[in-house]
């Protein structure tokens, strides 16, 4: 063939290709609209599914005793995400024990093609009235949100973040926090096991007492006001009833109820504490347990008293050798203690020493 029939043979080649390759496109157009649209009209059937089954859902509480309304809901959150922005919810458990939540704004969100783990947020002011008595608590966040794994036997695992918060009882001063981490993830495992076990774990910062109840408080004007870490790694052991409060609580005592605290740790002042143990709640509801205890920054905890003039000062150096003698560590390195914690009849005691009482817990009695 020769060089002119060659280009020839193309020519004709590129006329009969054109037509097609244009339909190519435009297959490829239509189908790409086909695909946008079609993805509108899914995102808008789940969100309207989704609005559909929070209603429901509230209208199924009312069996259970619980009272809910609400100022309206907004949906948003496209393309990627369904957004149910709940205005100002309030939850009532009506009947003998009456118990209500009033909260801001609550917005809900989870992806179109994943609705079991659902993101949340509540940043604002929480009001509980009938927790306790009638006493309101208040408590407001400058950040509160978390997220939960849902399936047909409700919610399964979560967990909660909250930074800046402060917590009222009526008009009393704060009680305030820096951070708050809380997580609620069992496994399958645990929640069938006998007796079924709920693990929990929590992790505070800069927990502080208001300004004029740590005046009067002994212990904070040694130490500080502020507690700088709080952990708390534990499992609730026992079966946990479905009834109005206090029910539920004195139910698991009845039953043998445990608390597992697999570890806690605390940083007050200049004492730091690590430990494990168990822990329940007696007869009249107060708490009871006992833990093992690694202690670091004793010794200027002695110090910390005896400037405070808690104990003299030949008192605080027969202490700290005593204190010496018992620490354990390499030598010419850190030393700790390790010592029993118990709390009995609300005494915290270390080993003999009677550190502090707690205040009565009167939370067991039925709400008003």
């Amino acid at each position: 063939m020769g060089e002119i029939e060659l280009q020839a043979a193309l020519k004709s080649f590129a006329r009969r290709a054109r037509p097609k390759a244009r339909s190519i496109r435009r297959a490829a157009v239509v189908m790409t609209l086909v695909l946008i649209l079609g993805y509108i009209a899914f995102w808008f059937i789940v969100a309207a599914s989704v609005e559909r089954r929070v209603v429901e859902w509230t209208e199924a509480r009312r069996a259970e005793g619980l009272e809910i309304t609400h100022g309206g809901i907004a949906t948003g959150g496209f393309p990627f995400t369904i957004e149910l922005k709940i205005a100002e919810p309030v939850i009532t458990r009506v009947g003998d024990s009456r118990v209500s939540w009033t909260a801001p704004d609550l917005v809900l969100a989870a992806p179109p093609w994943s609705l079991a783990r659902i993101k949340w947020r509540a940043p604002g002011r929480h009001v509980f009235a009938g927790a306790v008595d009638a006493t309101p608590l208040t408590l407001t966040a400058t950040g509160l949100e978390g997220w939960a794994e849902a399936s047909s036997g409700g919610i399964q695992r979560w967990e909660a973040w909250l930074t800046g918060g402060a917590l009222t009882r009526g008009g009393a001063e704060p009680v305030s926090v820096r951070a708050l981490l809380i997580q609620y993830l069992p496994r399958a495992e645990d929640l069938r096991a006998d007796p079924p076990r709920r693990p929990l774990s929590i992790d505070t910062t800069g927990l502080a007492l208001p300004e004029e109840e740590a005046k009067q408080n002994p212990l904070a004007q040694i130490m500080g006001s502020e507690i700088g870490r709080l952990t708390l790694d534990l499992s609730l052991v026992g079966p946990i009833a479905k009834a109005p409060w206090p029910g539920p609580a004195l139910g698991w005592r009845d039953a043998g109820g445990v608390l597992e605290i697999k570890s806690f740790g605390l940083s007050y002042g200049p004492l730091n504490l690590a430990g494990e143990g168990t822990a329940t709640i007696d007869r009249d509801g107060q708490p009871i347990g006992a833990f093992f205890a690694k202690i670091t920054g004793y010794a200027e905890t002695v110090e910390a008293f005896r400037t405070a003039s808690v104990i003299d000062r030949d008192a605080a150096a027969s202490i700290q050798v005593v204190l010496g003698v018992l620490a354990r560590g390499p030598a010419g390195g850190p030393k700790h203690l390790e010592a029993p914690l118990t709390v009995q009849d609300r005494t915290v005691s270390l080993g003999p020493l009677k550190l502090f009482r707690l205040k009565p817990v009167d939370w067991f009695r039925p709400n008003p």
